[in-house]
């Protein structure tokens, strides 16, 4: 892939092969890096936590697609119920099998969804399934992209990244380096629609 052109990678965003597609929406996430940084009409982008944002309450049913464990304690504080939607991993407390989004989701007041739903192409359905929400959240690194068509499709809010030490973020991945060694060259951030242009 080296010196392979960005638009030809940003391609492989639309195969089927896991991988390739991996591969596809990690250019695009590193391409919107650029925009990310600049003053846009369709959006803003500040510094927060992304819980401050979201108007959770007491009688809530939330939905989580990806058990997105620094969120999870905060979240059960908050709502009424709190359901997690995990692929293959194991099962308990809250903690239920992906095939019961399908009937759960559509019941779900908030639901947050893990930007890993991009990258293995189950991103448009959970979409789907969650019109009837007042707020869905779409949170992580994978979610750190130009987020106009997913504010069309129904995201209100992206918990993101951006990375603020290109050089240092290169050198901690080349020493085998992963998230939670990332916080160092990176910040969290909040992309919000601007009036108009979310659903």
């Amino acid at each position: 892939m080296s010196g392979s052109p960005a638009t030809e990678l940003a391609e492989r965003a639309k195969s089927w092969d896991t991988g390739e597609r991996v591969i596809g929406v990690a250019t695009i996430n590193a391409l919107s890096q650029i925009l990310l940084r600049r003053e846009h009409d369709g959006y803003t982008v500040t510094e927060g936590n992304v819980l401050e944002q979201v108007d959770i309450r007491p009688t809530d049913k939330v939905a989580m697609v990806g058990n997105i464990k620094p969120l999870v304690p905060g979240i059960r504080n908050k709502a009424s119920s709190l359901r997690i939607f995990e692929r293959g991993g194991s099962l308990g407390e809250g903690i239920l099998p992906d095939t019961a989004a399908e009937e759960l989701i559509p019941e779900s007041d908030i639901v947050f969804i893990t930007g890993s739903a991009i990258a293995n192409g189950t991103i448009e359905r959970l979409l789907q399934l969650s019109e009837n929400a007042r707020s869905v959240v779409l949170v992580g690194p994978t979610a750190s992209m130009v987020p106009s068509p997913l504010f069309k499709r129904g995201v209100d809010l992206i918990g993101g990244v951006i990375v603020t030490e290109p050089d240092r973020a290169m050198q901690i991945v080349a020493e085998g380096g992963g998230t939670p060694q990332l916080k160092a060259a990176t910040k969290f951030v909040l992309i919000k629609p601007r009036p108009g242009l979310g659903r």
